[in-house]
Formats: structure tokens, sequence, C-alpha cells
């Protein structure tokens, strides 16, 4: 039996997609890259933006015109809030808490049908990986923070922290298989308790411990929960990268109060300067939304303000999009889109100009480098340093996969750099 899957939206789909595979894999089912050649079709969808929720019915039409004969299955966030719609369309329609479903499918005995349910049945199932040198680890799952723009809370539900014992041993098995570097996913990986005395840099010391880990990352940290202990551990940590992802959204106090983020500018600056002063030679990376409901050019010139103190090293920027059962969907002074295009550009400008100014300065310095394998866009090898920026490699002789390697920068690229193994 052959199968086909297409991916829209975050690493938490990315990790959803590559279990789907995993449990396949394990039943004897072939991937294949063309949806023509496919007995079994799967979308896994993404909700946060209106754009990602219509990708996902164009491509089912197409995948059904395309491939008539084949089953098709809707999963992922769409399908959890929108399974009564997504029944006429595909076969199948599982939630993001019913992955569990695809034992079934894999060994031909599901039947049509919706699969949805408000929480996770056993959310310390240990779910194959088909990784190799790094892969994502679930700590938790959902979000409790509602905020007012963000449909995350009703596409992945409450928060459930996965107990600590089953987050070490299914790192243990990734290990086992030369896996090298964990990415640890949750929503707001701060929000992570085993109990009151045990919380996720507690976490953090533990994975730090494992013989044959070379590195940790995780996302994402939610300013209002960011703390000076955290940061200090990525400080102190040896396997802990240097690299923070802290979303801002708006640098407008008035418009984070209508976002329901729970902290101000100045707590957001205090907090990612705090980081910068701590972590010397850490990175940082955000979010931010333009254009939320009644955003004013005061409000915007606010969130250029803090772009250009902490001075990113990469920022995610998407116009605001209504979504679905969110509260900011009802208020009124909505932006128009041509102006939300027109701050976007702005945004996107300053941040690329800021951008290469910080990826200049890693020109003729030596740096870490995790090498992932063939490079996509250059001929050779590519990894990621410990802050997180993709390193194409000018030379492949002595170079393998999950070898680490000390790299001389030689230039620095629109969003990467270029460089050459020490000694080569």
């Amino acid at each position: 039996m052959r199968f086909y899957i297409k991916t829209f939206g975050c690493q938490m789909n990315e990790r959803d997609s590559e279990k789907v595979e995993a449990i396949l894999f394990e039943n004897n089912w072939q991937q294949v890259e063309n949806p023509e050649d496919a007995d079994l079709i799967i979308v896994n969808s993404c909700a946060v933006r209106e754009k990602a929720e219509n990708k996902l019915y164009s491509e089912l039409g197409r995948l059904k015109f395309i491939n008539p004969k084949a089953k098709i299955v809707a999963m992922g966030c769409v399908a959890q809030i929108n399974y009564e719609k997504l029944k006429h369309i595909a076969d199948i329609v599982i939630g993001t808490n019913t992955i569990d479903r695809f034992y079934d499918i894999a060994r031909d005995k599901s039947k049509n049908g919706v699969f949805i349910l408000d929480k996770m049945t056993d959310p310390d199932h240990i779910f194959p990986h088909t990784s190799r040198i790094s892969a994502f680890v679930d700590i938790m799952y959902g979000c409790n923070n509602f905020c007012s723009y963000c449909i995350v809370p009703y596409t992945r539900g409450r928060e459930i922290s996965r107990n600590k014992d089953a987050i070490i041993e299914e790192i243990k098995q990734l290990i086992d298989k030369g896996t090298k570097e964990v990415m640890l996913l949750g929503q707001n990986v701060n929000s992570f308790e085993n109990s009151k005395n045990y919380r996720f840099v507690d976490l953090l010391y533990d994975i730090n411990k494992l013989d044959g880990l070379k590195r940790i990352r995780f996302t994402t940290s939610h300013p209002k929960d960011f703390s000076k202990e955290l940061a200090l551990a990525i400080r102190d940590l040896d396997k802990l990268c240097e690299h923070l992802h802290l979303p801002f959204q708006s640098g407008s106090d008035r418009i984070l109060k209508l976002m329901k983020r729970g902290y101000t500018k100045e707590q957001y600056l205090s907090k990612a300067l705090m980081y910068r002063e701590i972590v010397k030679e850490g990175s940082i990376t955000t979010d931010i939304i333009v254009g939320f409901p009644s955003e004013t050019q005061q409000d915007f010139l606010q969130t250029v303000e803090v772009l250009k103190t902490v001075e990113f090293e990469t920022s995610f920027s998407f116009k605001y999009s209504k979504r679905p059962l969110t509260r900011a969907a009802n208020m009124d002074n909505q932006v128009d889109e041509e102006e939300k295009l027109k701050r976007l550009n702005y945004l996107q400008k300053l941040q690329a100009d800021i951008t290469q100014k910080k990826l200049k300065a890693y020109e003729g310095k030596t740096i870490e480098v995790l090498v992932e394998g063939q490079s996509k866009k250059h001929n050779g090898f590519s990894g990621r340093c410990r802050q997180n920026i993709v390193v194409n490699l000018e030379f492949r002789d002595n170079i393998t996969e999950g070898k680490i390697a000390n790299v001389v920068i030689t230039k620095a690229l629109k969003h990467s750099l270029v460089g050459k193994v020490q000694g080569q």
C-alpha cells in the first residue's frame, strides 16, 4: 500500500505528520511523492490563519480530482474544528487528539468516518520517529492562554504536560537510534509542569544529563512566563542552544491588552534585553502581527520601536487574520487589507536590514555547526549553528550527517551563512 502526505503549518504539525509517516512505515506502507500513485492521501491542516485554512480545501479538491480512487484523510487543526464540513469532502477526518487512529488505518481496519476528541486519551504515548539527526519531541499539548486572535486553544485543546519520564524515555530511544539534537515542542513550553516542584527548567537540566545527546532546542516561550532562571539555563547548560524564540506580537500596550497577551511593551523589552545581557552569544527571534483590529499608525510605530530596540536575528511577521471562535473576529475597527500590507512590507524591509547586519557580523568567525544533510539550495551539505542559523558548507570532504564541525564563516547570504569546515 502506498501513501502521500501534505503538511501545512508549524513544527507541531510537522511532528504530527512524522508520527503518521512512522506508523505507516512500521506497517510496511510505502511513501510516494506523486499523489496520483497513492492509495491513501493525507492532508495535515493548519488553522492559524484564514489563508492556511483555505489552502486545505483547495488542496483536497485538487487531490480528489487527480486521484479519485484514493482514500482521502483530512487531519490536523482545521479537521479538529471544521469536521462537519470536511466529512463531506474527505473519507476520514482525524483531529489533533486522535492521531492514534492511524494505527488502525495502517492495518487497513479503519472505516470511513470522523474521529474527534476534545482531549488526548494518552498524552504520554511515545509515537515513533522517522527523523535521524534532529528530532521533534512533544513535551506538552494545547494552550490555556486564549489570546483574542488565536484559534489554537480550540484546535489543540487545553494544556496537558507529558510525564517527564515519558519524555526522557522518548529521548533515550532517539539517542539509541543516532539522534544528536532534540527540539522540545509546546505552545508555551514555560507552562510545562509535572508538579509544583518540577517545571520546564528542571526538565532541561535532566535532559542535559543524557549521554549521547549533543544539542537541545525548544519552542515556544511566552513572554509573560519567561524567566531569568530560563535565561541562565540557556547560558549554563552545555547542550542547550543559545537561541530563544519569544513572540511579542505588538509593541502597543493598548493592542497587547486587546490581544490578551498578559504583558506590556516595557515588560517584554525588559525580558528580551535581560536575555541579551545574560546570553552574550545568543540569538533571539520573534513573531509579530500587524493590522490587529483598531491598530493605529501610532500603535504600529510602537511595534517598529521594539524591533529596532531588540534587533531580532529574524522575525516572522503576518497580517492579522480573522479566525472563527476568537474574540478579535468580532471587534470593531478592522484594519483594511491595503493598510495591513503596507505596514507588513515596511516591517519586513526593516527586519531584512537588521538580519543582514547580524549575519554579516559572523563573517570571519568560527562557529559550531551540526551537519544535517544535503543543502536544499546549495551544492553541498548544510546544518545549523547553535544560534539556529542555517550554514551552507563549501566543501564536502570529511563531512558526514550528524557531525558537529567547527566552521569558518566566509560569507553572509540573505537568510543564511556560508562557511568551510576548519582545517579543510
